[in-house]
């Protein structure tokens, strides 16, 4: 099990923490059990500002990337939908 830190912009914070799922880049290494610890992070003074959460992976589905299917100019304009749904 990790422990692996990752900045979260302060207008997604509070939103974030209610969610089951979340989307990243993946460039780090990450595996079912290792936790994550979300920092937040302002990107206007590029400085941490003490909030913190943590959560613990249950599941890593790593996909390919989305400019297979769409081209950057389109995400750009639209953004993405992650849907997740409960059993």
């Amino acid at each position: 099990m990790a422990t692996i830190r990752k900045k979260i912009w302060p207008d997604m914070f509070d939103k974030d923490q209610l969610l089951t799922l979340d989307f990243r880049c993946a460039d780090f290494e990450v595996h079912s059990g290792d936790v994550i610890i979300f920092q937040g992070w302002d990107p206007r003074t590029k400085q941490y500002t003490g909030r913190e959460y943590r959560k613990v992976v249950k599941q890593v589905v790593k996909g390919e990337t989305p400019t297979r299917y769409w081209t950057p100019e389109q995400l750009e304009k639209h953004g993405m939908y992650i849907f997740g749904w409960g059993k």
